[in-house]
């Protein structure tokens, strides 16, 4: 999943571009250009191709929920760039049998922020977020075992400054891969203060402000003597004050420890939490000069 946030972007890309020039220019090739210009070394396995002539062919589809959602906005009043992400979307949420529905919106919503205007975000979590209370009424995709997920976990980044130099605490994992802390959400908790107290019982920071959310994560679990399953991830930033980590006290963890920017950025080997690093150190950036 980690690498399915660029997938969506360069499906974006390309997308706005054939929408623009009303689908008269091979999408494939406005594709082939995208990713050669801004990910030439990235390779999804083709989930980008996939994702845009799936939403092309159910575009129609697609349109009418769009309206129907969004009546007080005309689709062609709706901007190129909010369009396109609701096609992304909707597609995900509504036809796909492969993306949980929380995935599908947050992913859509990051992606209207980082492309869109000021108030995109907004705008596309309420057309999706109308989509799927209906969608739950109607009794589809309303769990996530409905989507294969087994587990659902929270976590996160934390981060401290000491004389002016940021560091970032990671744990070592039973990979011997250091990554965030996290832990199996509790029903009765929001997602927030799961992914607090977890990383509180994991590394022994107490005092957490929790800054923005990262992310969502689909991992794949391996455990001895279990089959794999899918276990969907929420991941959160937050700052601290407190220095002292305690290492993790369970089999499962073999360490915890702080590390400097280029020492995390070294150290991380999962893709997903590269990705989720490097949004942690934009939203660090807006959060210190506020």
């Amino acid at each position: 999943m980690a690498n399915r946030h660029l997938a969506r972007t360069l499906t974006l890309q390309a997308l706005f571009e054939w929408d623009f020039y009303d689908g008269k220019k091979d999408v494939d090739a406005i594709l082939d250009y995208s990713i050669a210009e801004f990910a030439p070394d990235f390779d999804d396995e083709g989930y980008s191709r996939n994702l845009i002539h799936a939403i092309i062919k159910n575009r129609v589809k697609i349109d009418e929920l769009i309206i129907a959602f969004a009546p007080e906005w005309p689709l062609e009043q709706i901007t190129t760039v909010d369009r396109n992400v609701l096609r992304i979307g909707v597609f995900e949420l509504k036809f796909s049998d492969e993306i949980p529905p929380k995935v599908a919106i947050n992913e859509a919503i990051e992606i209207a922020k980082t492309f869109g205007g000021p108030s995109s975000g907004k705008f596309i979590n309420g057309v999706l977020g109308s989509i799927y209370k209906e969608m739950i009424r109607l009794g589809e995709k309303q769990s996530p075992e409905s989507q294969g997920i087994k587990e659902i976990s929270a976590g996160g980044l934390v981060y401290r400054r000491d004389r002016g130099v940021r560091y970032f605490a990671l744990i070592l994992d039973a990979y011997n891969k250091w990554t965030f802390p996290k832990g199996h959400v509790d029903s009765v908790e929001s997602l927030e203060k799961t992914a607090a107290r977890e990383i509180s019982e994991e590394i022994g920071i107490t005092n957490l402000k929790l800054i923005a959310p990262l992310g969502d994560a689909e991992l794949k679990v391996h455990r001895s003597g279990e089959a794999s399953f899918r276990k969907l991830v929420h991941y959160y930033l937050f700052a601290t004050d407190e220095s002292a980590l305690r290492v993790p006290q369970v089999a499962e963890l073999k360490d915890a420890k702080w590390f400097t920017t280029d020492e995390a950025k070294e150290h991380m080997t999962y893709s997903q939490n590269k990705e989720m690093f490097a949004k942690a150190l934009t939203l660090i950036d807006e959060y210190e000069s506020r």
